[in-house]
């Protein structure tokens, strides 16, 4: 039994030095480069850290998993949820709105289950929804249909000699063009550490609802994440989250087509953008800048082999899993790529809530923090009366706070 138990050991093992040298070509296609990232503002002014966050609570606590997008339409709050759901909170309770994917066993199967991340809502009604596995959909809210479908983009379809591979974020302008993010053209969102790592290839979209087609309108973005439309339509915001910066991007005047640098330099990774009814943009950073990650940009030897390191990881425990499946192997392999294993990494650093307020020339207003620690991983935001709503794709409770003075 020994000899035996020996030889399947170091059978695993030739596999995963097999697998090593299998990465290679399926890495064609990720580059490592050398770049830098903006130093960090400091801590003054504006971006003066202070308390006026303090007081969450959290709603709904081990009933929801990761409300990651949140929207107020109608008097009614909307969020995006882990199993592929999308809710909605009436007289405080949790209504299904619609479901992506399929039935799964478990997080560790969110390719399976769908993970809706972005949500907006046109001018008829209509629920527009980017899943990070399923691609782009429009929704009916407005019939006997409700909740019905239709898939606007396909995560087969080939868009500029690439297949998206992580649908982020979306809106809709008045005349019905959808704009959307996709995070990244090699790594699905269970592998999303690689991408901290690799050459971005993050893409700004446009869906035509006319000719059905899209158009890419930036590319090589380093994790391009939430989006937000200007109040006049003239441009359009993405965040690129492992830059630590907001790109703006024209879709009107004599700058039509051409994009810049919107704000930078920011303490934490932008994730969604949220614009209030002033014309100002909320940014919420989901984590705080971490140390390890600051220069490593410079260096894309030691990237790449992080990378590759990673890569051989998670071909040992497929192949593990391929001889002997079982639970243990399949957490494991979700918990190497997903984002959530940056919990280890980010206890390096300490980690705040961190909401920035910026005019419509990148000019930042003010921000808001909570520093206890007890909440953290705040993606986005949503006013409802005087109570500020808080989401975020890994805590398992909704957070509310009172809405802080001037916000």
């Amino acid at each position: 039994m020994t000899v035996v138990k020996l030889m399947l050991t170091l059978g695993i093992y030739s596999s995963a030095l097999v697998g090593f040298f299998t990465l290679l070509p399926l890495m064609q296609n990720v580059t490592f480069t050398e770049y830098s990232v903006t130093p960090q503002r400091p801590f003054t002014g504006p971006l003066a850290l202070n308390e006026k966050l303090s007081g969450i609570s959290k709603l709904f606590e081990d009933q929801i998993v990761g409300p990651e997008g949140l929207l107020y339409h109608n008097n009614t709050l909307y969020t995006t949820l882990h199993y592929g759901h999308v809710v909605k909170i009436v007289n405080n309770e949790i209504v299904p709105v619609v479901k992506f994917g399929k039935v799964c066993d478990g997080l560790y199967e969110e390719h399976v289950c769908g993970r809706p991340l972005g949500l907006t809502m046109d001018k008829s009604g209509f629920l527009y929804v980017a899943d990070a596995y399923y691609g782009i959909f429009k929704v009916n809210l407005n019939s006997k249909f409700y909740g019905a479908k239709e898939q606007l983009v396909s995560m087969d379809e080939v868009i500029d000699g690439a297949r998206p591979k992580l649908p982020n974020s979306v809106v809709v302008t008045s005349d019905g063009n959808v704009y959307w993010t996709d995070s990244d053209t090699n790594y699905k969102l269970h592998d999303g550490v690689y991408t901290l790592f690799v050459d971005g290839t993050g893409r700004l979209l446009k869906y035509d609802p006319k000719t059905k087609k899209n158009t890419v309108l930036m590319k090589n973005l380093h994790f391009a994440n939430g989006v937000e439309l200007s109040n006049d339509e003239s441009f359009i915001l993405v965040a690129e989250t492992a830059k630590y910066r907001v790109h703006k991007y024209y879709l009107k005047g004599p700058k039509a087509g051409k994009s810049e640098i919107f704000i930078d330099g920011l303490p934490g990774m932008p994730d969604n953008i949220k614009r209030n009814s002033k014309g100002s943009f909320y940014i919420p950073l989901v984590s705080a800048r971490i140390p390890i990650f600051e220069n490593i940009g410079e260096y894309p030897t030691i990237r790449m082999m992080i990378t590759k390191f990673l890569g051989i990881i998670d071909f040992t425990l497929l192949k593990i899993n391929s001889l002997y499946p079982n639970l243990y192997c399949k957490k494991a392999m979700r918990w190497v790529g997903h984002f959530e294993s940056m919990s280890i990494i980010k206890s390096l650093s300490k980690q705040r809530i961190s909401i920035l307020k910026v005019n419509e020339k990148g000019q930042l207003l003010s921000s808001y923090y909570s520093l206890d620690g007890k909440v953290s991983g705040i993606c986005d935001v949503e006013v409802v009366g005087d109570k500020l709503y808080l989401g975020s794709p890994f805590n398992n409770f909704l957070g509310i706070v009172k809405l802080p003075q001037g916000f």
